[in-house]
């Protein structure tokens, strides 16, 4: 019997009588719900984005007098869709690693951090 309802159950799934299971990503409300710190790109970033930041770590910004070494940070589009993740590290840290695909981290000034953006992952 129960090999017959799982049986239905993947039938109605394929015949998409019943959704999948969601994303596994989840969305920027859920993560801010979970202590996460989210909010918009700065102005001179493009294309404006949706950046969540870990509890307790939060994100980059300028001045900062006491930097994390390290910041990882996921990335939406505006309408909550994941489109990538993000990773400084500190100035004084960086050993010249490769960003994925082998390119080098980009400087960014303002943070006083190097930046490797991971899209789709």
């Amino acid at each position: 019997m129960r090999a017959a309802r799982l049986a239905a159950a993947a039938v109605a799934v394929v015949a998409g009588l019943i959704p999948a299971a969601a994303s596994a990503t989840p969305s920027p409300d859920h993560l801010a719900a979970q202590g996460w710190s989210c909010g918009l790109t700065p102005p001179n970033v493009t294309p404006t984005r949706i950046v969540c930041g870990t509890p307790g770590t939060g994100r980059p910004f300028p001045g900062n007098p006491d930097p994390r070494p390290t910041y990882r940070l996921w990335l939406f589009s505006l309408d909550g869709e994941f489109v990538g993740k993000v990773h400084f590290v500190r100035t004084d840290l960086y050993a010249g690693q490769p960003c994925n695909g082998g390119d080098p981290y980009v400087f960014r000034d303002a943070i006083g951090s190097y930046e490797c953006i991971n899209l789709g992952t």
